[in-house]
């Protein structure tokens, strides 16, 4: 008779591990997990961009092969058997995005002996945006298909509070709770000033180039801005939008105001000696870049769109909010703090960034895992 393996297994679903906070959050939380006895797999849609880190901290990777999503209900449901007749402890299966967490309940339909964890690290209201006719009825779907299956998984996991009330309100979930990211690993105790003050201000973008992170509402707010003021604009980060956005910055004279520094994974060569932070996003989860701006005393005006961003700069306490998709009220915010050059409250903000910690983050999802 085999004995049963008393170690715990988690598999994380991600369709997509490229670039970016959802994938960093899996692998911070991974490395931990690995070291209190927890066996690790992590599967995605095609590449997996860590798969390196992966392998560094003994996880298993599994790359699907597969067109779309959608095909993998199959795949993804003869994995997580064959990790359940390995006997061990507990499997539990811990999916990520709206659609892919209902495809995960699909798959995993009518399986014992697995718990199943959905993770909204976005927040649901972007199914609300849609830029043609296709992409509308989709959404509805997947809103109307969320809205029926949430409440078949063992918990559900927001990234911020106002994702939980939402769901909670509108899905009419119980079996829902909100953990923060691990968006920091260290809070940064002291002010760093910059050293030269007759430099020109400069102002940050970190994140991915597309749409729904307000690319465009920021150029937009920059072409009226450059008549007013002297600044230097950086964006980090790599998107599908980027070439749209450098032929957007030609045709109206941006050139010479704006750099891009594509994907760094050293915070401190991107916050370092850094004025100001943007935040545009029609929608956020709990934006990673967002605290650690506020980490390294870098001023953050922000969007006050559905999700944690108000949470983060505490409703104004450590930050600026703008109107969502509000280029003019941006600029005017952009404005006020060039002219006043706020200063973040720093007792205040040290109490506030233990929130976001990795330790914080990790130890809730810990107990979380053990309980379920």
């Amino acid at each position: 008779m085999k004995l049963q393996n008393k170690q715990k297994k988690i598999i994380f679903f991600l369709p997509n591990f490229e670039k970016g906070g959802a994938s960093e959050s899996i692998l911070k939380m991974a490395n931990f997990l690995c070291k209190k006895n927890f066996s690790i797999s992590v599967i995605s849609i095609g590449k997996n961009f860590y798969k390196k880190d992966f392998k560094k901290i003994n996880c298993e990777t599994i790359e699907i092969n597969s067109s779309r999503t959608i095909f993998s209900i199959f795949k993804l449901r003869k994995i997580a058997i064959d990790h359940i007749r390995k006997k061990f402890g507990k499997v539990i299966f811990i999916s990520n995005i709206n659609y892919a967490n209902i495809i995960s309940i699909l798959s995993l339909i009518n399986l014992k002996n697995i718990k199943i964890i959905l993770t909204e690290r976005s927040s649901i209201s972007e199914l609300k945006y849609s830029d043609n006719f296709i992409k509308f009825l989709k959404n509805k779907i997947i809103h109307l298909l969320a809205k029926h299956t949430y409440r078949l998984a063992n918990l559900v996991i927001t990234n911020s509070k106002f994702e939980e009330q939402f769901l909670k309100k509108n899905f009419n979930l119980k079996n829902i709770t909100c953990i923060y990211p691990p968006s920091i690993n260290n809070i940064i105790k002291q002010n760093k000033l910059r050293k030269n003050k007759n430099k020109l201000p400069n102002i940050i973008f970190v994140g991915r180039l597309s749409k729904e992170k307000g690319v465009f509402v920021i150029l937009k707010a920059l072409i009226n801005l450059k008549r007013k003021k002297n600044f230097k604009f950086i964006f980090y980060g790599d998107g599908p939008e980027k070439n749209n956005m450098i032929r957007f910055i030609k045709e109206n004279n941006l050139n010479n105001k704006i750099l891009f520094k594509g994907f760094i994974k050293n915070k401190n060569l991107i916050f370092r000696n850094k004025d100001l932070f943007i935040n545009a996003s029609l929608w956020e989860g709990l934006p990673n870049a967002l605290v650690q701006s506020i980490n390294y005393n870098v001023f953050p005006i922000c969007s006050n769109a559905p999700g944690g961003n108000m949470e983060v700069i505490k409703n104004g306490k450590f930050g600026m909010s703008f109107k969502t998709n509000d280029e003019k009220d941006l600029q005017k915010k952009i404005i006020n703090f060039l002219d006043n050059k706020f200063k973040l409250d720093n007792k205040n903000r040290i109490k506030h960034l233990k929130n976001y910690t990795e330790l914080k983050s990790n130890l809730k999802y810990l107990k979380t895992l053990n309980t379920i």
